[in-house]
């Protein structure tokens, strides 16, 4: 058996990927290696309870925004658990959606445009897809562009990104004008002309209504993800990069996004299913441990999060018709993330429009030291379901724990089941082709070892 180490370029921190190959030159075991653990959980011990509203935000650079939202929920189910009384008024409620979403929007563009589509360049080298190359091509700079315009949505109403903190337990600190409610709708207007154009080659309200792969490609008009898909068929990738076909979404993001977990069949989200495993993390086992990271099990089963997930557990007629066709290959997990781009800035033009810049921004809770026990605050992220839990006593932190979407996806095995994307790539024969299927669960190894 040959084994090959390869360092994982064009993805957030440092992951390697050991292959294992047998004698026929297909992948026979696989192993996702991170290396850079930070510790947060257990910087947070012992650390006032609002300290987690700043030091949260910092465990990611690309979705620290989620985990400051995860943070504000599990403090805000804390005072409910406790039976104290705190309000959140409707605009606070959804000027928070809309600057998640916001940071969600801007990971999936960068994510498409440069780390999923340069790969093809490998296979296709043209003046076509040129366009396509990093630092000089005219689609990824546009890209590129689009993608900083959207977080400055976050910027307007919380004032910086990456590492904002302006949603806190009871409300948000910012007290957005009617302007800024224009500014904002402008900005998600050009995206949504953007993404049109460039990525669908057809309206919003057309794309919407796309039932099947041949629909979408007869109605299409040259838009980046037909592209896309010719590169994906003319590779086999249309088929390839399959793993377990287990799927979670933690939370309902109404109208576009609704929880649930699908093993045979899609039942209802019960969190006291959910257990982490660290059977061959490092810091737990170091004779059999090859990473610092853990791995996720939903009700003893590995499961996949992120936009595949949520397009399924959502329904959605477009993803049950290409799931049962070529189930969770490379082209379908890279389609839901980018057909998450549009459903997701449509909702936000009609969030923002339903802001009542009238009503209060912030109702203060009551002190929070008061605050025992324990309690989950989850939400979605851009690469899936993402899950805080604190236990507090008189509003000191006594544990901290968090599950990321990285965890789900790329932690490591168990002693029953491989990770996710570890199994994705069984089979396969070309190296390249290995690490394009790692990178379309979209890998973030510094919140995998946060």
């Amino acid at each position: 058996m040959r084994v090959q180490k390869i360092v994982l370029n064009r993805v957030e921190g440092d992951v390697n990927l050991k292959l294992c190959w047998d004698q026929n030159g297909k992948i026979s075991d696989a192993y996702v290696v991170a290396y850079n653990y930070r510790g947060f959980e257990r910087i947070l011990q012992g650390k006032d309870l609002l300290d987690a509203l700043v030091i949260n935000p910092r465990i990611c650079g690309i979705c620290g925004h989620a985990h400051l939202m995860a943070t504000v929920n599990a403090i805000e189910n804390l005072y409910k658990n406790s039976s104290i009384d705190i309000e959140i008024t409707e605009k606070a409620k959804l000027i928070k959606q809309i600057t998640l979403c916001s940071e969600i929007v801007q990971n999936h563009l960068k994510w498409f445009y440069l780390f999923v589509i340069p790969d093809f360049l490998n296979f296709f080298p043209s003046l076509e897809t040129e366009k396509f190359k990093p630092f000089v091509g005219e689609k990824w700079k546009k890209a590129l562009k689009f993608s900083s315009e959207i977080v400055k949505v976050i910027a307007i109403f919380g004032g910086q990104w990456p590492h904002t903190s302006y949603a806190i337990p009871g409300g948000i600190t910012s007290e957005p004008l009617k302007t800024d409610i224009v500014d904002a709708l402008s900005i998600v207007d050009r995206l949504i002309k953007y993404v049109e154009e460039e990525i669908f080659g057809m309206s919003y309200e057309d794309y919407l209504n796309v039932k099947d792969l041949e629909e979408f490609l007869s109605k299409s008009k040259g838009g980046d993800l037909t592209t896309f898909i010719d590169f994906c068929v003319k590779t086999g990738l249309d088929k390839e990069g399959q793993s377990y076909e287990h799927f979670i979404t933690v939370s309902t993001v109404y109208p576009c996004i609704n929880e649930g977990v699908i093993k045979k069949k899609k039942c209802k989200l019960n969190l006291k299913k959910i257990k982490e495993v660290k059977d061959f993390n490092i810091l737990y086992n170091k004779e059999t441990g090859y990473t610092y990271a853990n791995g996720v099990r939903y009700d003893g089963l590995p499961m996949q999060t992120g936009p595949l997930a949520r397009r399924l557990t959502s329904e959605t007629e477009l993803f049950l018709n290409l799931y049962r066709l070529y189930k969770d290959s490379y082209l379908v997990r890279v389609w839901a993330r980018v057909d998450e781009i549009l459903r997701i800035l449509i909702n936000m033009k009609d969030w923002l429009l339903k802001i009542n810049v009238n009503e209060k921004s912030y109702i203060k809770p009551k002190d929070y030291k008061k605050l025992y026990g324990e309690a989950f605050g989850y939400v979605e992220a851009s690469r899936g379901s993402l899950i805080h839990k604190v236990k507090v006593e008189k509003g000191v932190i006594k544990s901290y724990n968090i599950i990321t979407p990285t965890m789900w996806n790329l932690g490591s095995r168990c002693n029953k089941f491989k990770s996710p994307a570890e199994k994705a790539v069984l089979g396969l024969e070309d190296p390249l082709k290995a690490q394009m299927v790692l990178r379309s669960f979209d890998v973030c190894s510094v919140c995998l070892t946060h």
